[in-house]
């Protein structure tokens, strides 16, 4: 007669054993101890980065420093270089409204009438210009604060009678005076000119016991404007050249 056969298991879940050949329990010291050393490792590489940056950072500052003065002296002549082209500029815009008058005192003699005797020829001159800034504090502007300035001339003398000077006037009127004078006869104009100040007897007489007439003339003169000049243009031979040469 056959029996079954009985199969028991004794053991207990605690002492069953992992298929695995390397038990869990070592693995995980291993592995701690591979995860701290590559900490280590990162913390000494971002170590040696922070030295190599503080070394750069701390090299930069000291070429920074060395630097400094050179740095300032360059902006001290910046500044005296932007000063000395201001006053370079300044006279260009003086020297571009300068007028001339030796010419037209030249011709003013060679048509002065005979029976006219010129006691005074004044170009009066125009106030001081205010270059301080706003308030009286600070540095003075370079100048000049307008742009045009008006100009004029006094021809002040004596006659025996008024048609010598009016023939001087006519005179006057010629082109070759109207270059610095000003003529705009319409005395309903706020800038007529001539002006004729006075035109009266002299309270004196002569030796022949005549009377002279006095008379007071004032010519507005052209303004004297202040601007830097214009660099010529090229001619048209120059602008061809140029563009030779670039086709070239």
């Amino acid at each position: 007669m056959k029996s079954s056969r009985l199969h028991l298991n004794l053991l207990r879940d605690t002492e069953k054993l992992s298929s695995s050949p390397v038990r869990l329990r070592v693995m995980l010291p291993v592995m701690a101890l591979l995860a701290c050393a590559g900490c280590l490792v990162w913390w000494a590489m971002l170590a040696t980065q922070l030295l190599l940056v503080k070394t750069q950072v701390s090299s930069l500052q000291d070429d920074i420093a060395g630097k400094e003065k050179a740095h300032a002296n360059i902006l001290a002549q910046m500044t005296e270089a932007r000063e000395k082209q201001a006053q370079l500029d300044q006279l260009e815009m003086y020297s571009a409204a300068r007028n001339l008058y030796g010419g037209m005192f030249a011709r003013l003699a060679e048509v002065m009438p005979i029976r006219v005797q010129i006691t005074k020829i004044e170009i009066p001159e125009q106030p001081p210009q205010n270059l301080m800034p706003p308030g009286g504090k600070g540095k003075p502007v370079w100048g000049p604060t307008g742009t045009v300035e008006r100009m004029s001339m006094r021809i002040m003398g004596r006659t025996p009678k008024e048609t010598p000077v009016l023939s001087l006037m006519e005179s006057l009127e010629a082109p070759e005076f109207t270059n610095t004078l000003v003529v705009v006869k319409d005395p309903r104009l706020p800038d007529a000119s001539p002006k004729v100040h006075s035109f009266r007897q002299d309270g004196s007489t002569t030796e022949d016991g005549s009377r002279l007439l006095l008379f007071d003339i004032e010519y507005r003169c052209q303004p004297r404007v202040f601007e830097k000049p214009q660099p010529p243009e090229p001619s048209r031979d120059e602008a061809g050249k140029g563009k030779g040469d670039k086709k070239k």
